[in-house]
């Protein structure tokens, strides 16, 4: 029996959310051009979500959300392909017996000449 293919390491987990999401726009979007009503209530729901999002608190915030989770992402994509850049630093600790060196005496000086 053939061994399983191994798994990738990039998966696309963002597909699924991008093709729902484009399936409910278009079968809204069909929905409204073929039904008047339809589109009366998509458009009467667009004015009232434009007009909600437009006034001043909430657009602020909405754009401080959005800007936030831009960065997020960003930072995300460049930490999964540089990595985390964790580094682990050596620290030597003074009073180690190989870092003690005898301090030369007079006597040690002498004796070399």
């Amino acid at each position: 029996m053939p061994a399983p293919a191994p798994h990738s390491t990039k998966s696309l987990w963002w597909l699924e959310s991008v093709l729902w999401s484009a399936a409910i726009i278009t079968g809204v979007g069909i929905a409204a051009y073929v039904n008047e009503t339809a589109r009366e209530i998509v458009t009467q729901g667009l004015a009232y979500f434009f007009t909600f999002f437009s006034t001043p608190f909430v657009l602020e915030t909405s754009t401080a959300f959005v800007g936030f989770c831009i960065v997020m992402f960003i930072n995300a994509r460049r930490i999964e392909r540089e990595g985390d850049g964790w580094v682990e630093m050596e620290i030597k600790d003074p009073a180690a017996p190989e870092d003690l060196v005898a301090v030369p005496t007079p006597t040690d000086k002498a004796s070399k000449i």
